[in-house]
């Protein structure tokens, strides 16, 4: 049995389908989705993590549903926690997933994966 929310996958997958530069990565309870050995998008348990950008991601922190992600090895202030109450919402999910790209896809590539990066 899965420690994260399958719907959720099955609905990035979904969205996701044809976008070619994203590696989808299962790993450390959660599943991930990657540009360039960055962290773009995941799923926690029953969350929606998108890295949105730490502008943004202050500015929204303040809605209902919506929080910091804040896993306990590292510096996230750029990804945010989305509750299933927001992302149930097809344009919510649509926007959390183009921003998430678009701030992503602008990261300078990694080398290799961090074996500390928790989802």
């Amino acid at each position: 049995m899965s420690d994260y929310n399958q719907r959720l996958e099955d609905l990035l997958d979904h969205h996701l389908i044809d976008n070619e530069e994203l590696e989808k990565k299962k790993k450390l309870g959660g599943v991930g989705y990657l540009i360039n050995g960055n962290m773009c998008l995941g799923i926690y348990e029953d969350l929606l993590v998108a890295r949105i950008g730490e502008s943004l991601a202050k500015t929204i922190t303040s809605k209902p549903g919506i929080e910091p992600y804040l896993p306990d090895n590292d510096d996230f202030n750029d990804f945010v926690s989305v509750d299933k109450k927001i992302y149930s919402h097809s344009k919510a999910l649509t926007k959390f997933i183009e921003e998430s790209i678009s701030y992503t896809g602008k990261l300078p590539p990694k080398e290799h994966d961090r074996p500390d990066m928790e989802i």
